[in-house]
């Protein structure tokens, strides 16, 4: 789990990471957990009418999580009634034991450099809704194509059929499927003396592109 530094955001909404698809609020009030069906925000200051732990969801990302919170922390609904401590020292001893830590992650055998770095990139795809993010990164670093490019670019493009008319959206995803078709097959088999085309992933940090060809088909 990562450390917790002193000092208290400012915002008690801040979600601060813990661990993939786990994230707790600034004020420790809300945890958010990552499920098959979506995100689910925790109000751990709350009870259900069951006397259970107040779940509010599924969102369908981080992003509607994070606004979710202000709405959640105003809804009146039962304080959540937490268990007395064990008065013999028997239960104070079984309360004190902690339990074993995590078995070390695929991030964590990294070096500390590219831990970092790698941590970063899934914090980012998080906030752009990007679900699977920690997966999505493994498997971009694993593999010879670059899958965190590839989702960027096909997630932006289905934005693109979302926005259209309701009536439009068939003839929209046909011309947005045609256009990515071009862009990432049709640029290699021009006859001489025509110039083709790739499309390639940028680096971020110099622009310089690093030689792996995206697919938008994959």
């Amino acid at each position: 789990m990562p450390k917790r530094t002193t000092d208290a955001p400012a915002d008690p909404d801040a979600l601060i990471r813990q661990s993939a698809g786990d994230y707790r609020s600034a004020d420790d009030r809300f945890t958010v957990r990552q499920a098959d069906l979506g995100w689910f925000l925790v109000d751990t200051g709350q009870a259900n009418e069951f006397g259970q732990e107040l779940i509010h969801g599924p969102f369908k990302s981080l992003k509607a999580v994070r606004e979710a919170i202000p709405g959640a922390r105003t809804e009146k609904v039962v304080p959540l009634r937490r268990p007395k401590s064990a008065a013999s020292p028997a239960g104070r001893a079984k309360k004190s034991k902690e339990p074993p830590p995590p078995p070390p992650t695929w991030i964590d055998q990294l070096p500390v450099a590219e831990g970092r770095a790698v941590r970063k990139l899934i914090a980012a795809l998080e906030r752009a809704g990007v679900a699977d993010a920690e997966d999505l990164v493994q498997r971009d670093s694993d593999g010879l194509l670059p899958a965190v490019a590839a989702r960027l670019i096909t997630q932006r493009l289905a934005a693109v059929v979302d926005e259209a008319a309701p009536d439009d959206r068939e003839r929209t995803s046909a011309v947005v499927q045609r256009v990515a078709e071009i862009l990432t097959t049709e640029g290699t088999h021009l006859p001489e003396p025509l110039p083709g085309w790739l499309l390639v992933e940028v680096a971020p940090d110099d622009g310089a592109p690093p030689h792996r060809r995206i697919d938008l088909g994959t």
